[in-house]
Order: C-alpha cells, then sequence, then structure tokens
C-alpha cells in the first residue's frame, strides 16, 4: 500500500512539474542525530549520511521534486550478556541502522537575492534494517514504512548555474507492526546545479 501512495504522489508532482522547465539538482552531506527508539537501538550523531534531490519549478516560489537518501548509524555496545533464544552470548554487539526514504518533496522559497530561505515537506516511504552483531552471530530485522520530513533550509548562490545547499530536516516514520518507529534529525550541506 506505501508503495501505491508512493508512486501516485510522484506521478501528481511530474504532472504538476510540466508547467515549467526549471529543475535544480542537489547532493548533500547528511550527517544525523537519533531520536526515540532509533536512539534506543543507537546513539550519537552518525556522520554516515548522503542524499540527492531532484527539484522542478512549478511556479516563481514554489518546487516540487524527488528526495532519496541513504544514512547509517553505528553503535558498539558491550561487553554484555545477549540472550537470543535459549542461548546467552557474552560479547561486544555492533547496532547498525541504515535507513533509506523516498520522498516526494514540496518546498516555499522566500526570495531574497543572492541566498533564499525555504521551507519544505517530504513525504513517502523509507526502508530499514536493524542489524544487531554480535561474535559471529548477526540478527537482521527490516521493513518498509511511511515515511515524513518537514525541513528548513537556506540555498546561497554561488555563481549563476551553482548553488550551496544547507538544510535542517526532521525525519518520522511511524511504527510498522511489531517494527519500532524511527526518528532523526539530519543536517544537510551540499551543491546543487541548474
Amino acid at each position: 500500500m506505501k508503495k501505491y501512495i508512493l508512486i501516485v504522489l510522484l506521478s501528481f508532482a511530474l504532472n504538476s512539474a510540466k508547467a515549467q522547465s526549471y529543475t535544480e539538482v542537489y547532493v548533500n552531506y547528511l550527517p544525523s542525530i537519533p531520536f526515540g527508539k532509533t536512539a534506543d537501538f543507537t546513539s550519537g550523531i552518525s556522520p554516515r549520511g548522503v542524499d540527492f534531490e531532484a527539484n522542478r519549478f512549478i511556479g516563481d516560489d514554489l518546487s516540487v521534486g524527488i528526495n532519496v537518501a541513504w544514512l547509517i548509524f553505528r553503535e558498539k555496545v558491550g561487553p554484555e550478556l545477549f540472550e537470543l533464544n535459549d542461548l546467552d552470548i557474552y560479547g561486544t554487539q555492533f547496532h547498525y541502522q541504515n535507513m533509506v526514504p523516498i520522498d516526494v518533496v514540496f518546498k516555499k522559497y522566500f526570495i531574497t537575492g543572492t541566498y533564499t530561505p525555504y521551507l519544505g515537506i517530504g513525504a513517502g516511504i523509507q526502508y530499514v534494517q536493524q542489524r544487531n552483531d554480535i561474535g559471529v552471530f548477526s540478527l537482521t530485522d527490516d521493513k518498509w514504512l511511511f515515511h515524513t520530513a518537514p525541513e528548513l533550509g537556506v540555498l546561497l548562490d554561488l555563481n549563476p548555474s551553482a548553488t550551496l545547499s544547507l538544510k535542517a530536516k526532521y525525519n518520522y516514520s511511524p511504527k510498522g507492526g511489531d517494527f519500532p518507529s524511527t526518528s532523526y534529525l539530519s543536517f544537510g550541506i551540499g551543491l546543487g546545479l541548474n
């Protein structure tokens, strides 16, 4: 069902974007801070994140686009006793979380000159994989979840065809079945071409 929602949103975005051909493409470095259940599994700031974004303007101050990101959270835990079924294992654990959100993004720009603040909202799906490695054992669980990501940022013109992007984005996916919710705050810095 979530995949169909993304397809409908993407189709709407692409059809709306036919009104104007001005497009911007960004690549951002995306360090992130986990919150809630995400921080319970892997705490601490993650320097491992990147996203790709393509936006098409549908007016002077509105754009619609797609954003695909990949973030990795990692934490070393232990050594401590870990219980797996009827087996007790003592050792150091390594917790990993891979997040791959795929969103349709709508943005409103406040054009001022050489810099442009904006507000945005993204909605789509997110692939989440949680893995716990302890010794030779590895426990993995994964799930596709609904994803939403409000963001605010600023674009700084470097020259007529290049832009510096600075943004903060809160990512949230509600609980899916017995899979926990995810939440994290990402800070992006990147380069855009238009």
